[in-house]
């Protein structure tokens, strides 16, 4: 298949809602409700032959009823019906169906024939399904939200693809929250029809993504999802989170989303083959997801440390030699830089502990320093995004003036420890765009500065120096992969 096929479902001008609802949480009412509170730019045609209107626009009988071409149908009927339903949209030459509907192939042998029949029913008339048992489907381009839940993706340059829909949308969400913005998604589903490797494929030559999210539960894509893999690994990050890796887990996909898990060790050797970054855990994906939507690859494995307090250098330190990533001593003219912007017990090494100086001007400028330093790659910002210092007293107190005269110092205190100037993440931002080196922030506290301060900045900020070290890891080794093959192959 041409992946520039897909094109037409993830950026389609006229939908069909076969089974919208006028009654309130139903998924044939939210899906509709949806898509209009995006802001769709295109048209829908809701299809129920009992109803005259849903949500103010005409409902139609059938899809064979709708006037003129449609790119896509997002089918909610319940599963008997749904071959009936691939029959008329054959008819009416609709290219593209997102089977919502579940009670296929995931409860059982059952509801594996019925998903049968309905994927037979779709290749006789060329049409290709998202699905069955699929959450919905999401478009920047079009501002198209045709997702159960009420998820309002921030725009941006990943994209996902998700057996489980739950996780993919919830994932859109965790993204928002934390400044991730994506370009496509869509829940697979069962994947009776299209697949991992298709998705995979399109999102691999897709001009918009530069970071690709999956979350896989079965290996059903076989031998065929390694060389598509591959193919897009080269041509931009791919972050695979693999669940069902235990029996307990392979157990519960199968019920779930009909997946078989096969062999995990084979898959995941041919996984670190292919290129593709391996993810544990969800709180991983985001944190990787946000670096590599972000930040510019490492060239290396040296990472250079800058750190308000010498603990967390230390914490970091230990991090990075045992993720493989060096941490290399400064070299004398180095330090020599360094020293008019530090008090004179400085540490002298890397970690770059400023022992504890507050003001902004020594942190930029021996962050500079050391971003510019070619003897680094990378460079681990820990204090970057200040803490809340809170002191048992309020702004407003009466008492002696000796009194009042320390509270006012430590009151000053507080705003120079909690205040966050522009210089700062701007000069994060410009250092990097400069030097072309990743600076990853770390907060070591509860952050104080709104996130959407942080994505306006595209600084890329974590609360332990532990996670901020595991992505850089996975940059790291994604890098090497690319300077290794990316020349003999493309």
């Amino acid at each position: 298949m041409n992946e520039q096929n897909l094109d037409q479902l993830f950026n389609p001008q006229r939908i069909a809602l076969v089974g919208a609802s006028a009654t309130p949480f139903k998924w044939g009412s939210i899906i509709p409700l949806n898509i209009l509170k995006g802001n769709y730019k295109g048209k829908i045609f809701p299809v129920n032959p009992g109803l005259e209107k849903v949500l103010g626009h005409k409902c139609y009988p059938s899809v064979e009823d709708i006037p003129g071409p449609v790119d896509i149908a997002l089918i909610f009927t319940p599963a008997p019906t749904v071959p009936g339903i691939v029959e008329q949209c054959g008819k009416k030459g609709i290219p593209f169906l997102v089977v919502i509907t579940a009670d296929f192939s995931e409860t059982g042998p059952e509801g594996a024939a019925l998903e049968t029949r309905v994927i037979k029913m779709a290749k006789k008339h060329g049409l290709r399904i998202v699905g069955p048992n699929s959450m919905g489907i999401y478009s920047a381009q079009t501002e198209l939200h045709a997702l159960m839940p009420p998820t309002m993706p921030l725009k941006g340059p990943a994209s996902m693809f998700s057996q489980s829909g739950n996780v993919g949308v919830q994932m859109l969400a965790w993204g928002a929250d934390e400044g991730i913005g994506f370009e496509k998604f869509v829940s697979s589903g069962n994947e009776g029809d299209l697949n991992s490797a298709d998705y995979l494929a399109y999102l691999g030559e897709d001009e918009n993504t530069r970071v690709i999210l999956a979350y896989m539960e079965g290996l059903g894509s076989g031998l065929g999802l390694y060389p598509v893999a591959r193919a897009a690994s080269l041509q931009k990050p791919v972050l695979l989170f693999k669940g069902g890796r235990t029996r307990a887990g392979g157990k519960a996909a199968a019920s779930h989303s009909g997946a078989t898990a096969g062999s995990n060790r084979v898959f995941n050797s041919a996984m670190h083959q292919a290129g593709v970054i391996q993810i544990q855990t969800s709180q991983a994906m985001m944190d990787c997801a946000k670096a590599f939507s972000n930040l510019p690859l490492p060239q290396g494995n040296r990472v250079g440390i800058l750190t308000r307090g010498g603990g967390w250098g230390v914490i970091a330190s230990d991090a990075c030699e045992e993720s493989g990533l060096s941490v290399p001593p400064l070299p004398e003219a180095l330090i020599k830089r360094i020293d008019p912007f530090l008090p004179s017990y400085w540490s002298r090494g890397n970690p770059v502990d400023m022992v504890a100086t507050i003001s902004h001007d020594p942190f930029l400028e021996c962050l500079a320093i050391l971003t510019e330093w070619e003897g680094i790659d990378a460079v681990i910002a820990l204090g970057a995004v200040r803490a809340t210092i809170k002191f048992p007293f309020s702004d407003k107190v009466i008492g002696p003036p000796e009194v009042l005269d320390g509270i006012k110092t430590a009151l000053e205190f507080r705003k120079a420890m909690t205040a966050q100037p522009d210089a700062i993440l701007g000069g994060i931002k410009k250092l990097i765009d400069r030097t072309g080196k990743p600076i990853v922030a770390v907060s070591t506290g509860p952050d104080t500065l709104h996130k959407e301060t942080l994505r306006d900045y595209q600084v890329v900020s974590y609360p332990t120096p532990e996670r901020a070290v595991r992505v850089l890891s996975h940059m790291v080794d994604y890098a090497a992969f690319r300077q290794e093959n990316v020349l003999h192959e493309i």
